[in-house]
C-alpha cells in the first residue's frame, strides 16, 4: 500500500468536501486565525494541513472529523483506519537518537516516546531535530506531510519554552496531557521554534544563548536521586542509560535543568541570576551529599 498516495487522496477529498458543503465562513475564520498568529516567515507547516487536522470549530470538531463522520460508510477499511490515525495525530519535535542503515530511532522531546522510522538517512545526523506529524499505521511509524529539520542547538531552548507553556495549560485544563496540548497548540509550537531560530541567527548578543552551568561531584547517585524526587519543585523528566534528567521550578517557572549521572550532578540555567538561585536550592537540599566542583558558561559556539 502506498501510504503517500492514500494520504494525498484523502486530503484532496476532504478539501472537496469542505467546498461542497459550504464551510466558507469557518474556513475564512480559520484563515484569519492562522495568519494572525503566525507571520509569513514563521510558517513551517502548510495552511491546508493545519486546517484539516488541527483547527477546531466552535463545536470542538476538526474538519477531518467532520469528513469522517459524514462519509465513513462510503470509505474503505484502509481509509477509515488511516483517517482515525490522522485524527489522533499531532505535530511535534523529534530528536534523532540512532541511525542504522535506512532506519532512524526518534524521540519526541516533549512526550519522551521513542520509535524506529524508515527514512532516507543520507543527510540525517545524530541529535538532529525534525518537526513533523508522526503516524503509527500497520505497526509502522511514518512522517506524513511536511517535515522540517531544525538545528540541534535549539533543543533545550525550544523544550524549555514549550514546557513552561504546558505548565500554564495544565492549570486551566484538569485532564491535560502533553499530547492534547501539542494537538491544540500546533501554531504555538511553530511560532516558538521560528522566533527562537530567527533571534538566534540575527542577534548580535550571543549571551542570550549561553548556558550557565554548575557542576558538583557526588558519591551516592541513588541517594541523590531519591532526595531530589522528594523536593516538590523538582520533576523527573526522563531516565536514560543510567542518567537522570530533572527540571527545577520556582514559582511555576522553569529555573534550571538538572543532569544526574555517574559521579556528578550538573545544573543548567539560562542566566547567572537563575544559576545563583538554583545553586542555593540544590545546596540546601543536598547539603554534604555534594561537593562543588566548578562553574562555567557554555557558549553558543560550544553547543554547535
Amino acid at each position: 500500500m502506498n501510504l503517500e498516495n492514500l494520504d494525498m487522496r484523502i486530503e484532496e477529498n476532504v478539501l472537496k468536501f469542505l467546498l461542497k458543503h459550504e464551510f466558507t465562513k469557518e474556513i475564512e475564520e480559520a484563515k484569519e486565525y492562522f495568519y494572525n498568529n503566525l507571520e509569513k516567515a514563521q510558517i513551517m507547516i502548510d495552511f491546508n494541513s493545519w486546517l484539516i487536522y488541527d483547527y477546531k470549530m466552535k463545536d470542538g470538531k476538526s474538519f477531518i472529523e467532520k469528513y469522517y463522520n459524514a462519509t465513513k460508510n462510503q470509505l474503505s477499511d484502509e481509509e477509515r483506519e488511516w483517517i482515525k490515525k490522522k485524527i489522533e495525530s499531532f505535530i511535534s519535535l523529534y530528536e534523532v537518537k540512532e541511525i542504522k542503515e535506512n532506519k532512524v530511532k526518534l524521540k519526541d522531546i516533549f512526550t519522551k516516546t521513542e520509535f524506529w522510522v524508515d527514512m532516507d538517512c543520507k543527510e540525517i545526523n545524530k541529535k538532529d531535530l525534525i518537526l513533523g506529524r508522526m503516524i503509527e499505521f500497520l505497526n509502522e511509524y511514518k512522517f506524513i506531510g511536511d517535515s522540517i529539520y531544525i538545528p540541534a542547538i535549539f533543543k533545550n531552548t525550544i523544550e524549555r519554552n514549550i514546557i513552561v507553556q504546558y505548565e500554564g495549560y495544565k492549570e486551566k485544563n484538569q485532564y491535560a496531557t502533553l499530547e492534547k496540548f501539542l494537538k491544540n497548540n500546533s501554531l504555538l509550537l511553530q511560532k516558538y521554534i521560528a522566533i527562537i531560530m530567527d533571534v538566534t541567527y540575527e542577534t548580535e548578543n550571543e549571551e542570550s544563548y549561553n548556558v550557565w552551568q554548575s557542576t558538583y561531584l557526588i558519591k551516592d547517585l541513588k541517594n541523590i536521586k531519591e532526595t531530589l524526587l522528594r523536593y516538590k519543585e523538582i520533576k523527573l523528566d526522563i531516565e536514560e542509560d543510567g542518567s537522570y534528567y530533572f527540571k527545577l521550578f520556582s514559582e511555576g517557572e522553569l529555573l534550571a535543568e538538572i543532569v544526574l549521572e555517574n559521579n556528578k550532578i550538573e545544573l543548567e540555567c539560562t542566566s547567572e541570576k537563575d544559576r545563583i538561585k538554583a545553586k542555593k536550592i540544590i545546596e540546601s537540599i543536598l547539603e554534604d551529599s555534594v561537593k562543588y566542583y566548578k562553574d562555567e558558561i557554555v557558549r553558543l559556539d560550544d553547543l554547535v
